[in-house]
């Protein structure tokens, strides 16, 4: 198997004027992927989530690399995947929430949503001994009364909208831009947006890369580099896991969004490859050094684009309805 090179020999090819990089991973593991899509667990283990977590965290630490690691936080029940989070702080990676149980937020109701959002930053804060500053929503499925609960529930960021119109009307606000901004108007949460890709039918974050092929992450990050806003990079643990067998498959759509036609050496050869072309085109910052640059001054040079570090213009349309009565 093929390592990363040297990541300091990569870095010095950016300077402090480069757009900065965050390293995101989501914890989804074999479970909670079945659940969302309706298919039958067959085992009280889940080795997607054990081959994927290992192999992840040594593949950030081989590159040098320090992630946001973003926890279903009913994970914690199990002693085997607790003891992997607790290696990945152990090595220096951060600890975001993503939600209590893994459901859809906008299909649950008020109580539901608060108990996801509330539970699960409280749970993993005590349990790991933790600050959890971020969450992300399952399958980026918000709406404006969750991104209100993730705001009140103490949070310093929202990273689950890509910028679009429809990330945009979810929300009730008129747009979504590239650059970290405040969706919500008087509010202190700030929103890290996931790449664009339009017009690219798919993000092209790692596990859509790789069932795609290189040549879409390519022009995906080319298309968006040119912005020079900060970029979110999001892999997930199946980028990394091991095949599951055969007898665990339910159907072709599970072997397609397990990347199971993909062997592990090539996932890691071409996740390799992702991340090297992203260290030449930014400056890899951790999400707390991302943000603590945000909230030291909403003015500082940044990639070039002073004016663009947040964006506050990204007012509720609600808001404007009644300035305008």
């Amino acid at each position: 198997m093929k390592t990363i090179g040297s990541p300091g020999a990569i870095q010095s090819q950016v300077d402090e004027t480069s757009p900065r990089a965050v390293i995101h991973l989501d914890l989804d593991g074999g479970k909670q992927i079945y659940r969302v899509h309706g298919w039958r667990w067959r085992s009280l283990d889940d080795p997607l989530f054990a081959t994927g977590m290992r192999r992840a965290l040594d593949f950030f630490e081989r590159a040098g690399v320090k992630a946001t690691l973003f926890v279903i936080a009913e994970d914690l029940g199990d002693a085997r995947k607790r003891e992997l989070l607790q290696e990945a702080i152990r090595r220096g990676h951060e600890i975001a929430s993503h939600s209590l149980t893994h459901r859809k937020l906008t299909a649950l109701t008020s109580g539901e949503k608060r108990r996801e959002i509330f539970e699960s930053r409280e749970r993993l804060a005590s349990e790991l001994g933790v600050e959890v500053r971020g969450f992300r929503a399952p399958g980026f499925a918000m709406d404006r009364e969750s991104l209100e609960l993730i705001d009140e529930a103490g949070y310093a960021y929202d990273s689950s909208l890509f910028p679009g119109g429809g990330f945009a009307r979810g929300i009730e606000v008129d747009r979504l831009n590239e650059w970290p901004h405040s969706p919500l108007a008087d509010r202190r949460l700030v929103e890290l947006p996931l790449p664009a890709y339009d017009p690219l039918p798919f993000p092209f974050h790692p596990c859509y890369s790789l069932m795609l092929g290189s040549w879409y992450f390519r022009l995906g990050l080319w298309r968006f580099q040119r912005a020079g806003a900060p970029l979110v990079l999001l892999f997930h643990l199946a980028d990394f896991a091991d095949r599951l067998p055969n007898d665990y498959m339910p159907n072709m759509m599970a072997r397609l969004y397990l990347l199971t036609h993909l062997s592990v050496e090539t996932r890691l050869r071409r996740c390799a490859w992702m991340l090297s072309l992203t260290q030449r085109k930014y400056q890899l910052v951790t999400t707390a050094d991302l943000l603590d640059q945000i909230s030291e001054s909403a003015r500082t040079p940044f990639a070039s684009r002073p004016d663009k570090i947040i964006d506050e213009s990204c007012h509720s349309k609600s808001q404007e309805r009644r300035v305008a009565s």
